[in-house]
């Protein structure tokens, strides 16, 4: 109740400032401050899962609006772009304690205009928990092992008002926190949110306003080879445990090749080497190197936005030996269909940051960037990478 008493209040007088403004501009670019108020359910993934009342979560978004004095904003239909701070109850305070998130994102739009419009927005960044599993004062939390922990978030919103300073929109969506497989248990905490939004822009807009259409451009695509290392931690085990198991590096080298379409999307393939450490087999003996190897085809995507890229990959293993007496120990049977899905198609989502902006289009370029790798969606390790991008 203070949280939405708080909300309210704030609203007000924001609000009354943002009235009190009186010039007026057609530009509709601007810094904005939104808060949400959101509520819903967690979703258990497993059995046994702890209970969980009502999710409530209050978040402050900070950004720009309607970007439009870039190419990479002109390209994505002049999207919102900042940080935004969440505070969520998630219903069972002796369990799961509660939640602050932080993470940067980024809001589309699916039209040239304001009002009566949808928009999609995504998010990864990180949570903070003020409690996870202990063995000993907290047991039942089989969901987070770890303190702090990733975070995506997956919105769609409808703009039902809309005025110079004001954006009064219904949202819901999906949010996930797991800390990657680098502490156990770690079932992971999804949460399906419904909710309100308002959005105060700090300078005016037209609310009629309507951007142009995007000029067709004919950009020729470019082609460039990519390397890059990576270093992540893997603790040993399944979602479940155990949770006092090893932790392992993981070692990552990848090769690949591909196409920059329109300057802002990198298309490529190539091959990913990893080395999981020396991992104990089934009768407690250390893998030999190869035994312990990882080889995959891989396909990525990866979008740019200025100087960050958010990157998507999938594959299939090549090579992979030890997972089948892996899942065995820790998961179930290896005639499962999950066991074939996770040994094939591995996965990864991240961000990297690139030193120099693409849109430079200089023939060198080094990135770093952080993702979590999975085995079809179930978290497998996070990692930290290096690389060096190449234009031909």
């Amino acid at each position: 109740m203070k949280i939405r008493f708080v909300f309210i209040l704030w609203a007000i007088l924001y609000s009354s400032i943002c009235i009190s403004q009186t010039d007026s501009g057609k530009s509709c670019h601007s810094f904005f401050i939104e808060p949400e108020i959101l509520a819903g359910k967690i979703a258990p993934n497993y059995e046994p899962y702890p209970p969980s009342s009502a999710k409530e979560t209050f978040v402050l978004d900070f950004g720009e609006s309607n970007i439009d004095n870039k190419p990479w904003s002109r390209y994505y239909n002049h999207p919102d772009a900042g940080i935004s701070v969440a505070f969520s109850q998630l219903g069972n305070p002796s369990v799961f304690g509660n939640e602050l998130d932080v993470m940067p994102f980024i809001t589309f739009n699916t039209t040239r205009r304001l009002k009566n419009t949808w928009y999609f927005k995504i998010g990864i960044g990180a949570s903070f928990f003020t409690k996870h599993f202990d063995s000993v004062s907290n047991p039942e939390d089989n969901a987070i092992g770890s303190t702090v922990t990733w975070n995506f978030k997956l919105f769609i919103y409808r703009s039902l008002w809309v005025t110079k300073n004001f954006n009064f929109r219904l949202c819901g969506g999906y949010c996930h926190s797991s800390d990657g497989h680098t502490a156990l248990p770690n079932l992971g905490l999804n949460s399906a949110l419904i909710g309100i939004s308002a959005q105060f822009n700090r300078h005016p807009a037209d609310p009629d306003f309507l951007y142009p259409e995007k000029p067709v451009e004919k950009t020729p695509d470019e082609y460039f080879i990519q390397l890059r290392t990576g270093f992540g931690m893997h603790a040993r085990g399944s979602p479940f445990g155990p949770y006092d198991g090893p932790i392992y590096g993981v070692g990552s080298a990848a090769i690949s090749g591909g196409i920059i379409f329109n300057k802002h999307v990198k298309v490529r393939a190539g091959f990913t080497y990893r080395d999981y450490g020396k991992l104990m087999d089934y009768t407690g003996q250390p893998y030999s190197t190869w035994q312990s190897s990882n080889i995959i085809f891989s396909l990525g995507c990866e979008f740019l936005v200025g100087h960050f890229g958010l990157d998507i990959e999938g594959g299939i293993n090549l090579y992979k030996p030890f997972y089948h007496h892996f899942y065995e120990d820790y998961e179930g049977s290896t005639t499962s269909t999950f066991y074939y899905l996770k040994s094939i198609f591995p996965m990864r989502l991240g961000l990297n940051y690139y030193f120099i902006n693409p849109a430079k289009n200089t023939r060198f370029n080094i990135f770093m960037g952080a993702d979590i790798d999975a085995n079809f969606g179930q978290a497998d390790f996070s990692e930290l990478n290096l690389g060096y991008s190449i234009r031909l």
